[in-house]
């Protein structure tokens, strides 16, 4: 190790410390595509998620969630502790992810939106899909929203200014939006971008975590007490019967501050 990686290990754990005051690191990923996705420029591509896995493995005592959490209970998390989560069950994070972090020793918590590995592919996607092919021009004329941002706004944030729009649509429309609009605008099959149930019990049997994401991923606040529960403890029940064992995290979908 060299003097300056001992002096950033040092201050990180200051700020990270052992024990009663410890705090736990945790990164959360969605996709790790093969290669840079231009219309997903935040999702880092296998080379740039095996960098940033260096990175943590040389900087960071990386530990599996479920233990990560019972021993910040305990007290006894180690300094400068991190686990590495994904959101909703993308297939390249068993074909891409998951093997950089084996390579490394390291394992992840998968958070499963149930009814998108059913269906192989979420609301969002079909819609970010469909103007990957047609443009965001088109997504704007046909959800109403106004005007057209400058040619200073890449195409990457105009299609998710069109995502962001649906996204507080009721839950049920959302779905039957996005799937109209896909259906119009590039007709054929749909692209499977999901896990299978199959691959998500190869998952656990791997020895990697796998935790619950509600059923559709909905905007829990904006739901009926019933319904909010529902969607946390069906999904539960599904990832018990698929993985194999009772899932020991739950992932909150969406939660933007002050208004999720």
């Amino acid at each position: 190790m060299s003097l300056l990686g001992a002096f950033e290990r040092a201050i990180l754990a200051r700020c990270s410390p052992a024990g009663s005051r410890a705090r736990l690191l945790t990164l959360t990923y969605h996709r790790v595509p093969p290669s840079t996705d231009p219309v997903l420029p935040d999702e880092p591509d296998a080379s740039g998620f095996a960098t940033e896995m260096d990175i943590l493995a040389y900087y960071c005592q990386v530990l599996p969630l479920p233990e990560a959490v019972r021993r910040l209970r305990s007290g006894t998390l180690p300094a400068r502790a991190a686990c590495v989560t994904f959101d909703d069950g993308y297939e390249n994070n068993l074909s891409v992810a998951l093997p950089i972090l084996e390579k490394r020793g390291m394992t992840a918590t998968v958070f499963i939106a149930a009814d998108a590995i059913d269906r192989g592919i979420m609301w969002n996607d079909l819609l970010i899909e469909a103007m990957r092919r047609v443009g965001s021009a088109v997504g704007y004329r046909e959800f109403g929203l106004a005007g057209q941002p400058g040619p200073e706004v890449p195409e990457a944030e105009r299609i998710m200014r069109v995502v962001r729009h649906v996204r507080y649509e009721p839950l049920e429309r959302r779905s039957e939006l996005a799937l109209a609009f896909y259906q119009k605008v590039a007709p054929g099959a749909m692209p499977r971008l999901m896990l299978t149930q199959g691959q998500v019990r190869q998952i656990a049997a791997r020895g990697h975590d796998v935790g619950a994401h509600t059923i559709h991923h909905p905007i829990l606040k904006g739901l009926e007490s019933a319904v909010a529960r529902a969607e946390i403890v069906d999904s539960y029940a599904w990832v018990a019967d698929v993985a194999g064992r009772a899932p020991a995290s739950f992932a909150y979908p969406n939660g933007f501050p002050g208004r999720d």
